[in-house]
């Protein structure tokens, strides 16, 4: 470990303002080693401000990966409260925290996990009036949620504050990713509308209460979420942008189709 940490201190010794600790750099030291992150890619990660909407099935890999990689502010954002039949698949609630407010529930579990992470919870939904202006305080924002009506509203304020968007969706072995990044006056770029006919789909509610869900759909999904939003953070890969991952882990089968 000794060998390893200082592999690390000499990557990180000639960029400026660092701000990470002895603890976070032995933390951080297996993804610090990563070629094309480093500790710069590392600072990056922790100058970071990312929103989570939905801390159920997708929102409990989301965030695990997020806390646990270093993003350095974290925004939750549910109103909902932990249930039994959440436990399935959402592994960041358990049994002790059964009525607890999932922002709650999530704020221990991710202060356990990584205390470096600034975590700041919201107890609203995408109807009020509050929603959007904390949508504005970020820098991108994960959409975890299970209804398209409340996916177009999400997708419009992050396109009116001009923040990228992750969106996933399941249901039963299938899962579907993509980043949608805000259109501007010289770049105009894929929308929501460009994947889903908002007409068709806006009446369709909790994927998962009308279809049910397998709990490895949701990790592996909301695992890919994640790694869009590092990525796009690090500014080493154009990731899902204008693409749609489709996965099928009945049949092993992922597919990746473009759109404009």
């Amino acid at each position: 470990m000794v060998v390893l940490a200082q592999q690390v201190f000499e990557m990180l010794v000639n960029i400026e303002d660092i701000h990470i600790s002895g603890d976070e750099l032995e933390r951080y030291s297996k993804q610090i080693l990563i070629k094309n992150i480093g500790g710069n890619g590392q600072r990056k990660l922790k100058s970071s401000k990312v929103l989570v909407i939905g801390l159920g099935g997708l929102g409990s890999p989301v965030v695990t990966h997020l806390s646990s990689s270093g993003i350095g502010k974290i925004g939750l954002v549910d109103n909902d409260t932990v249930e039994l039949s959440n436990l399935q698949r959402q592994f960041i609630h358990n049994v002790d925290r059964i009525g607890l407010k999932k922002t709650e529930s999530a704020k221990i579990f991710m202060g356990k996990l990584n205390p470096n992470s600034i975590i700041y919870d919201y107890e609203t939904d995408a109807n009020s009036p509050e929603f959007i202006k904390i949508i504005a305080e970020y820098d991108i924002v994960i959409d975890c949620t299970d209804n398209f009506k409340t996916r177009f509203k999400i997708a419009d304020a992050c396109q009116k504050y001009k923040k990228p968007y992750i969106l996933g969706t399941v249901r039963s072995y299938e899962g579907q990713v993509t980043t949608i990044l805000p259109s501007t006056k010289k770049n105009k770029n894929p929308e929501i509308r460009s994947l889903f006919d908002e007409e068709n789909v806006s009446n369709i509610q909790d994927e998962c209460s009308d279809n049910g869900v397998l709990s490895t759909t949701t990790t592996l999904v909301g695992t890919i979420m994640a790694s869009e939003c590092l990525k796009i953070i690090l500014n080493i890969s154009e990731g899902l942008v204008g693409k749609l991952l489709m996965l099928d882990l009945l049949n092993m089968k992922f597919e990746t189709i473009e759109y404009k």
